[in-house]
């Protein structure tokens, strides 16, 4: 019959002639596995637009800010303190101190403002730039929603004054042709963009 001895012990005790001594080593308790360090999230490509666009969008959104900011103190002061026809077809006082310029009760001027003053902070170059941090898709919707609302906004008012009042105010027109004009650089813009080379480093 073999005999069982511990490992400790295999050297004090010699082997019997009974049988063959049999080791038993005591299990290993292996040491607990290490949780594996989570994977780097890959880096997020950068997209350059083209040079043209971050300029361009900001330079409308400064005079679209501008413009609505005259028709604004218009609308508060005088409309006589417009620099514009008020006879015939044009007729800037017609097309501003209507209904239509009121819509809900509020002055069209007063989301003018905040939306040329909100679209010059989401076009501005530093918010171009910013296409590689995870927020930015969110950025880059919310910049092409703004001009997509100013377009619409564009046709109500243009039915205002095409069919409803047969009148056209100068200083709305600029702002309207600005307004489609900062949606198509958004537009082409975003579409243009090209992934940012990576930097070449100096040896």
């Amino acid at each position: 019959m073999p005999r069982i001895t511990r490992a400790r012990d295999e050297e004090a005790l010699p082997p019997l002639s009974q049988g063959p001594v049999v080791t038993v080593r005591p299990p290993t308790l292996g040491k607990p596995r290490e949780p594996e360090p989570p994977e780097p999230e890959e880096a997020r490509t950068a997209m350059v637009p083209p040079h043209w666009a971050p300029v361009t969008a900001l330079v409308i959104c400064v005079i679209a800010f501008a413009d609505a900011a005259y028709l604004a103190y218009a609308h508060f002061t005088s409309a006589s303190v417009l620099a514009c026809s008020t006879h015939g077809f044009v007729d800037c006082a017609a097309v501003t101190t209507s209904v239509y310029s009121h819509p809900l009760g509020v002055p069209v001027v007063i989301p003018g403002l905040i939306w040329s003053a909100g679209m010059g902070a989401l076009c501005g170059p530093w918010a171009w730039r910013a296409s590689d941090r995870p927020w930015w898709p969110w950025l880059s919707r919310l910049r092409i929603a703004g001009s997509v609302a100013g377009v619409a906004m564009v046709f109500y008012l243009l039915w205002a004054e095409l069919i409803k009042l047969h009148h056209l105010c100068e200083f709305c027109t600029i702002l309207h042709v600005l307004t489609v004009a900062l949606f198509l650089v958004i537009v082409f813009g975003t579409a243009l963009a090209t992934p940012a080379e990576p930097e070449t480093v100096a040896s």
